[in-house]
């Protein structure tokens, strides 16, 4: 790129300042008759001068017009290369024209801000638009923008759409602990998400079965294209209402029966289970009859207003077999009036009609019976109205004519007449 001075020069060297000859007659005059011995060599220095005046003014006010000469200049070298044919050079320069545009603008801002030439300059300076190649090559190469964010509606495609619609059926309210089974019937999987966000699959035309062992909702639904969960239907998994028992560590036999008192702690209605057979008490506090040697299971189920069953179970275990409270000895001789005849204690208690038998296992044969309670046999013999050998024993029989659930309606056992 060529120096801005060569330019102005170039510019310049053809220039010829116009002349006058009556503005140089009178200079002449004023002079000779200031000093008229040095008149001739004051003529030059002035004429020097005001050469140098017209050539600033020139160059300053007649600033416009230089671009446009420069540019002359430079278009007179495009036409030259463009009749060689060098095509690429023209490139060249039409890029130096631009660049030389650019500053030539430049060095005109420069003298706009000096102080002697702002008022003269500064307007048309301002005033003329800059041109489109000069705005384009100022422009940085790449710009930065800030990402803008916002939220955009999700459209579903079609591949969204299924063929055929989903068979589901909606299951029933189940209760915390149950087993759940649920079948597709669907050419498709389907998913199971319970509370705690456990998804379990079940395959086209498979069944599931499931412990419900989380409270709270389980969805059923389908996977999307995203593998994110769509759930269809629901429903809840109660917790039961708890129930508690209270058993005593013992056999009451206070009337008569081998009871054992158990009490429930619930709202709601309850059921009784002994040995997983279920009875008819529904008392919160019930007694249970435990005739038999063993272990007893008693269990207490109750369903709260969700249809939930909660249940609470004790263990006993009884030493021997209920025999009816039976002796196994008696002295018709003794001073206690309560150990001289024999009558089992439980039916003195019991107020339940009977039969007991006395039998001599020596010959069979029946040696006393009765009926009532208060009738105990004293160990006489009613076929020879004698008392019966001493150290002897004898066979006993009871039979119930109302037995209690679960009791067997004949009692048997021996006694020692001492």
């Amino acid at each position: 790129m060529r120096n801005i001075e060569d330019l102005f020069k170039e510019a310049l060297k053809n220039q010829e300042l116009p002349y006058n000859k009556d503005a140089w007659s009178k200079m002449n005059k004023k002079l000779d008759a200031r000093n008229p011995k040095s008149s001739n060599g004051y003529k030059w220095i002035l004429g020097a001068a005001g050469a140098a005046v017209i050539i600033a003014s020139y160059l300053f006010l007649d600033s416009d017009n230089e671009p446009s000469q420069v540019q002359a200049e430079i278009t007179q070298q495009e036409n030259k290369l463009v009749g060689t044919g060098e095509e690429t050079e023209k490139e060249s320069v039409t890029e130096i024209s631009n660049k030389t545009e650019i500053e030539v603008e430049t060095q005109e801002s420069v003298v706009v801000q000096s102080p002697e030439n702002s008022i003269t300059c500064c307007d048309d300076i301002h005033q003329k638009p800059l041109d489109e190649a000069m705005i384009k090559n100022t422009e940085p190469d790449t710009e930065l923008q800030q990402p803008v964010y916002r939220e955009v509606e999700i459209i579903t495609t079609k591949s969204d759409e299924r063929i055929a619609p989903l068979h589901l059926t909606t299951p029933k309210d189940h209760c915390l602990n149950q087993d759940f089974t649920y079948k597709n019937s669907n050419d498709e999987s389907i998913f199971i998400l319970s509370p705690q966000e456990n998804l379990e699959e079940i395959a086209s035309k498979q069944t599931l079965n499931l412990k419900l062992d989380e409270k709270g909702i389980y969805h059923i639904g389908t996977l999307n294209q995203n593998q994110e969960f769509k759930a269809a239907l629901s429903f809840n998994v109660h917790e039961p209402q708890n129930i508690q028992l209270s058993a005593d560590d013992y056999l009451n036999f206070e009337n008569g029966l081998p009871e054992l008192d158990v009490q429930a702690f619930s709202e709601n209605q309850i059921s009784w289970y002994i040995n997983n057979v279920q009875t008819s008490k529904t008392g919160s506090k019930e007694n249970f009859l435990l005739f038999d040697k063993g272990s007893y299971s008693i269990k207490a189920s109750t369903r709260d207003a969700n249809g939930c069953e909660s249940s609470d179970e004790v263990s006993f275990f009884v030493e021997k077999n209920y025999n009816l409270l039976a002796v196994n000895a008696f002295t018709p001789n003794s001073f206690d009036d309560r150990n001289t005849t024999f009558m089992p204690f439980a039916l003195k208690n019991r107020n339940t009609p009977f039969k007991m038998i006395i039998i001599d296992p020596s010959n069979g044969a029946v040696i006393f019976e009765t009926s009532n309670a208060n009738q105990a046999w004293k160990g006489i013999n009613k076929n020879t109205g004698e008392l019966v050998k001493q150290n002897t024993s004898f066979v006993w029989k009871v039979i119930l004519q109302n037995p209690e659930q679960g009791e067997s309606p004949e009692y048997m056992g021996t006694v020692v007449r001492l």
